[in-house]
């Protein structure tokens, strides 16, 4: 069933390109976080989450080296060693994927918050390029099979993002 309503759509998606004059696609979140304000973004958000990120690498090279001296001294470590290393090692992943989880989802927040605070700016820009190039279908670039680059109107609107 599924199958068949993605059918369904492409074959109106085509009618109606079909139909148009001059159609373009565009990837609007692409655009966005390629942009110079989304770097400067980029960077206030790792700046402000910067403990968790170094916490978050710090155990990431413990993990790792916990792994490194079980592998290379495994065979020879007494029972209580073994059991104590592997602790450690159960302790410090749970600790990573607890500051990786938090981590993930700060980065999930940060990008709904950027992406809704850039959209009328964003959409603006876009209405401009589309009623200077007389565009009749814009289509948002997930939705598309295959488009000739020239048709691609992302480059375009990062530039007019850039600009402003």
């Amino acid at each position: 069933m599924r199958w068949f309503i993605a059918v369904m759509a492409a074959l109106c998606v085509q009618v109606a390109a079909a139909e148009a004059g001059k159609v373009g696609v565009v990837d609007m979140e692409r655009a966005l976080f390629l942009s110079d304000a989304a770097k400067v973004s980029i960077k206030q958000f790792e700046a402000d989450n910067k403990t968790d990120i170094e916490k978050l690498k710090g155990l990431e090279t413990d993990l790792l080296a916990l792994k490194e001296k079980t592998e290379k001294d495994g065979d020879v470590m007494s029972d209580d060693e073994r059991r104590k290393l592997a602790n450690d090692y159960e302790q410090k992943s749970t600790e990573y994927k607890f500051y990786g989880r938090k981590l993930q989802q700060l980065e999930q927040k940060w990008k709904r918050e950027f992406f809704q605070t850039q959209l009328p700016q964003l959409e603006k820009l876009l209405k401009a390029i589309i009623d200077e190039g007389g565009y009749d279908v814009v289509l948002q670039s997930g939705a598309v099979i295959y488009s000739s680059p020239k048709t691609d109107l992302t480059k375009l609107l990062l530039e007019r993002l850039n600009a402003k």
